[in-house]
């Protein structure tokens, strides 16, 4: 059996690759970084990549190089440009080619119920709607092609898209930058934290478990007491008590 290993070595290792993984994105050169995100982002809502590589995952990795205030301001103005430039088209392959897409071998694989809670937000009929969308998991790829299918007006929907994305842009921006400042500061905490929630989770996981199993477990049969299962008789008026005879039987003479 080879030596135990520490619980310290455990941190050590995930303190090891975040470092990594920071500096090989540090490494990239901004522009190219930037142009990824933005093509990504673009491709997100108009062909459904976003169902593949959500646009969160990519803009939060690329906010983690974010420095200084004119960092963030250029790749929140990317991330949100993108984003309505990606859901305008979305909208209008949705106007050109209508519920084809949805009955499409692509669009049955996303599954009805996703088509039908995006529907759902846009029949809401709210600018509120629109411009919450964009942080809705899954929906936010396909609300832009029922925009179009449904034939929102252009104007309103636009205005209403390039609101969210803007949001949307400056939140994670901001997440993602504040995250991996957190993270660099205190790498050498990352380690025994991850470490104590997994166990944490761990223990909740089968403490659960066992209480279920406890609860589907069949109950056992009732005991057979002999005389527990002789029903008693109640009766009224001049019956003898001791059960010899029924009360309502005539009285003979």
């Amino acid at each position: 059996m080879g030596p135990a290993r520490h619980p310290r070595q455990g941190g050590r290792v995930i303190t090891e690759w975040l470092g990594s993984f920071f500096a090989m994105l540090d490494a990239v050169p901004v522009w190219q970084l930037y142009t990824v995100v933005g093509v990504l982002l673009v491709l997100e809502t108009t062909v459904l990549i976003g169902l593949v590589t959500p646009g969160e995952v990519v803009l939060l990795s690329a906010a983690t190089t974010v420095g200084s205030a004119g960092e963030y301001a250029a790749l929140a103005a990317v991330a949100a440009g993108a984003s309505l430039a990606g859901q305008t088209g979305g909208y209008l392959l949705g106007r050109r080619f209508g519920g084809r897409i949805r009955a499409s071998w692509a669009g049955r694989k996303i599954g009805e119920p996703h088509w039908v809670r995006a529907e759902a937000v846009l029949r809401g009929g709210t600018g509120r709607a629109v411009v919450g969308s964009r942080f809705l998991a899954v929906a936010h790829s396909l609300v832009p092609v029922l925009a179009g299918t449904l034939r929102m007006p252009l104007r309103r929907y636009a205005r209403y898209t390039a609101l969210g994305a803007l949001v949307w842009g400056l939140v994670y921006v901001g997440l993602g930058s504040a995250a991996s400042l957190a993270i660099r500061h205190s790498a050498h905490l990352l380690g025994p934290t991850v470490t104590g929630v997994a166990v944490v989770v761990v223990a909740v996981a089968l403490a659960v478990g066992a209480v279920r199993k406890r609860r589907r477990r069949p109950t056992g049969e009732p005991v057979d007491g002999g005389a527990g299962g002789v029903p008693i008789v109640v009766g009224t008026g001049g019956g003898d008590p001791s059960g010899g005879g029924s009360p309502e039987a005539p009285e003979r003479r």
